[in-house]
């Protein structure tokens, strides 16, 4: 399907020569993406790289050319599918009749507010970019485990958001002040303080009135379910260390000279109730820039640049409950207690920090923990990962969540249809030094045989069922019509409200609902 050409000229008039091509190179290329092959198999469609089609790919530069794209869609009917800087099935259309908004000519810092804490940035700025000018006013942001290539904007406004640095960072919810937002007929809405009559500005997401940061995001966001996100206000926070890089060398194997007051401990707690107590004791102190819980294979994988370095480190993987903690200060004094304080908990639990004694980490990787790269590596073994369950609860219910899920995980390793970690690849971090927890279980798979990805497909469904009869929370791919309408009943009937909101703010059905929901008559 593509655009009749006067409907192609009225987008053309908006964004300009150039910047919209209905071409079957470019529409076909904008279908494909990480994953899509899974969902499309949940589906019950061919389990392809490929989503539906769009008419068209249109790249407005400001927020007057979305809204006005946003509003001709509407008087022709054609569904928008907006996306920043694209990472995964999440920014694919649902159907042919349908365009890409795709947001990158968008890409400016607006501000950077050092006294306050935020920055306002557009969609297409990306986490690396937005944390290099930050660090010239010693500052940092948090960034979600997908990575510093991806766009904080859209993490904080459309997903889920959690990260390696979220002991001392957040959540993306967590994260969000002030907002512009294009609804979906076309108005707009700033959130927070920039909506003040007099003196607007970015500094604060709410009031007066009720908060509609809820509406606009929810836990996991909408994923382009209800409108685009033109400008967000983002919390900054001091730099852990020192903001001096000195490197040297090639990728991927960088020389970094390490930081002067930041530490890696590696830990085996030996068992799940052990990890539990020595994990709440680390984030009860405030003291980790860093502080996860990974199976012995993940560990193996974030010190990994390729499979032949991940094969040397096999006496790693033989952990059994291994806890990663990364403490980083700005003054010798600070780093001083923290160092204490981690000595004092090793020798109360009889612990040992095997860094510098068993293993020695190339300097990189303390490069990536501070730009937030870690998340990578789970590419390394087949080049394809995906991640089932995402429960943010308590410690334990994070650790009962991983504990069930190892004999279903090894059933589909037995098959040979994903990758064997043992049953245990699992990543847990603590939120805002221990407040609360997030799990979940990366899994590699190989997405060139359909074999293995109708496997991937089938152990997610499985795992979600599981979470359900275990009552251990909504994984965060909790997402799309079917899937609400499988766990709303058990949690209060959120997805009655939720298609509330849908056909409250977009009662056309113009902003793509494939991962969100449909209105009732849809």
């Amino acid at each position: 399907m593509v655009l009749e050409k006067d409907i192609f000229k009225e987008f053309e008039d908006i964004v300009g020569v150039g910047n919209i091509d209905d071409g079957e190179v470019i529409t076909n290329v904008y279908a494909y993406n990480w994953c899509m092959e899974i969902f499309n198999y949940m589906e019950g469609k061919e389990p392809i790289p490929f989503s539906p089609i769009p008419k068209a790919v249109v790249l407005p530069s400001s927020t007057v050319e979305v809204q006005q794209i946003v509003k001709l869609c509407n008087k022709y009917r054609i569904v928008f599918k907006a996306q920043s800087t694209g990472l995964g099935p999440w920014n694919q259309p649902s159907t042919d009749n349908s365009i890409i908004i795709d947001l990158r000519r968008m890409n400016k810092i607006v501000k950077i507010d050092e006294k306050n804490l935020y920055a306002v940035i557009e969609p297409y700025v990306s986490g690396s970019q937005l944390q290099v000018e930050i660090m010239k006013y010693g500052l940092n942001c948090h960034m979600p485990g997908a990575g510093p290539q991806v766009s904080p904007l859209a993490s904080a406004t459309s997903m889920n958001g959690p990260g390696f640095t979220s002991p001392s960072t957040g959540h993306s919810a967590r994260n969000v002040l002030a907002v512009e937002w294009v609804l979906p007929d076309g108005e707009i809405m700033k959130l927070g303080a920039y909506g003040l009559k007099n003196n607007p500005d970015f500094f604060h997401g709410d009031g007066p009135g009720p908060s509609l940061r809820g509406i606009m995001r929810g836990w996991a966001g909408t994923k382009s379910g209800l409108g685009v996100f033109t400008k967000v206000a983002v919390k900054l926070f001091p730099y852990p260390c020192s903001t001096e890089y000195s490197v040297k060398g090639y990728s991927p194997n960088y020389d970094f000279e390490i930081p002067e007051f930041m530490k890696l401990y590696v830990m085996d707690c030996g068992n799940f109730k052990k990890l539990e107590t020595v994990m709440l004791r680390v984030e009860e102190q405030e003291i980790s820039f860093m502080c996860s819980y990974l199976s012995g294979f993940a560990v193996m994988a974030i010190f990994s640049n390729s499979i032949e370095s991940l094969m040397d480190k096999i006496a790693i993987g033989q952990m059994k409950a291994p806890l990663v903690v990364i403490i980083a200060a700005r003054t010798q004094r600070e780093f001083y207690y923290k160092q204490k304080v981690m000595d004092f908990l090793l020798k109360k639990f009889k612990i040992k920090n095997i860094i510098g004694k068993i293993y020695t980490p190339n300097p990189t990787f303390y490069a990536e923990a501070l730009r937030s790269n870690l998340g990578l590596h789970g590419f390394i073994a087949t080049g394809g990962f995906q991640s089932t369950k995402g429960v943010a609860d308590t410690a334990n219910v994070c650790l009962r969540s991983t504990k069930s899920n190892i004999p279903l995980k090894k059933g589909f390793i037995k098959q040979g249809v994903i990758v064997n970690d043992f049953g245990e690849g699992t990543w847990m971090t603590s939120y805002e030094s221990g407040h609360y927890f997030h799990m979940e279980s990366p899994t590699m798979f190989d997405q060139t045989t359909e074999q293995s990805v109708s496997g991937m497909a089938e152990y997610m469904e499985k795992s979600n069922q599981l979470d359900l009869l275990k009552h251990l929370g909504a994984p965060f791919f909790v997402e799309g019509t079917r899937m609400h309408e499988l766990f709303g009943p058990h949690m209060s009937n959120y997805h009655i409200w939720l298609r509330k909101i849908k056909e409250t703010f977009d009662p056309n059905n113009i902003s793509d609902s494939g991962f969100y929901i449909t209105p009732q008559n849809k």
